[in-house]
C-alpha cells in the first residue's frame, strides 16, 4: 500500500515507516470499521474495496449517507487531529482490505516533522469546500448524485431487500415524484435497469462517478 497521496511531499522515509507500522485488517459486506462515539485509533487507508460514512439524523433517526471512500483514499483523520470521538459510523459495503496508520505513529511523526503539518492542513481545508460544494449541490436540488449514491449504499448492504422509491427518497431526504424521475434519468444513461419495483445495478462505476 503507498501512503504518498496521504500529504503532499511525504518523505519516502515516513511511507517506509507507515507500511511497516500500518496494522492490515479484512472487513465483510457489513461490518464497522468504526462507530460514531468511537475514539480515534488513527488513519485508515483502502487498500481494496469500498466505504461508506454514514450519520444517523437526531431528529428522523434515519441513516444518512455522507460519502464514499474508495480504492486509495483515507479517513478518520479528522476526528483524530481534532481530538474528539468520530462522528459517523464507517461501514464497509462490499469486501474491502484496510490498512491502520495507528494515533501514536501518526503523532510521532507530525512532532519529527512539524512542516508536515500546513499538509495536514491543506488536506482539511479542500474536504470542507468539497463538504460545502455537497452542500450545495443538495440545496440546488441537484438529487442525481444523492440517488446514485442511495442505490449504491442500499444495494450493497442489503442485496436481498427489494427497495422502494419511498424508501430510497426517504435515505435521500427527497420526495418521491424526484427519485422516480432520478431513477429514470439513471435508466435512461445506461446505468440501471428498472422492473416493477427491482432496480438492477448496470453499470457500478458510471455510479460511483457521479456520485464523486
Amino acid at each position: 500500500m503507498s501512503f504518498k497521496n496521504l500529504w503532499h511531499n511525504l518523505p519516502p522515509e515516513i511511507q517506509n515507516l507507515f507500511s511497516q507500522e500500518a496494522v492490515r485488517k479484512e472487513y465483510k459486506r457489513g461490518e464497522f470499521i468504526y462507530r460514531a462515539g468511537d475514539s480515534p485509533k488513527g488513519i485508515y487507508f483502502v487498500e481494496s474495496g469500498l466505504v461508506g460514512l454514514v450519520i444517523i439524523g437526531e431528529s428522523s433517526g434515519k441513516e444518512h449517507l455522507l460519502r464514499f471512500f474508495k480504492e486509495g483514499q483515507f479517513f478518520g483523520h479528522r476526528a483524530l487531529f481534532s481530538d474528539e470521538g468520530y462522528h459517523a459510523t464507517t461501514t464497509a459495503l462490499q469486501a474491502t482490505s484496510i490498512s491502520l496508520i495507528p494515533r501514536d505513529i501518526v503523532i510521532k511523526v507530525l512532532e519529527k516533522y512539524p512542516a508536515l503539518y500546513r499538509d495536514v492542513v491543506l488536506t482539511l481545508a479542500k474536504e470542507l469546500r468539497h463538504c460545502e460544494e455537497q452542500r450545495v449541490m443538495i440545496l440546488e436540488n441537484q438529487i442525481l448524485s444523492r440517488t446514485a449514491q442511495a442505490l449504491i449504499y442500499l444495494k450493497d448492504l442489503h442485496p436481498e431487500h427489494a427497495w422502494t422509491r419511498q424508501e430510497i427518497a426517504n435515505f435521500c431526504a427527497s420526495t418521491v415524484s424526484t427519485i422516480i424521475k432520478a431513477l429514470a434519468e439513471l435508466e435512461d444513461l445506461g446505468f440501471i435497469r428498472q422492473e416493477g419495483r427491482a432496480i438492477e445495478i448496470l453499470d457500478r462505476d458510471g455510479l460511483l462517478n457521479i456520485t464523486s
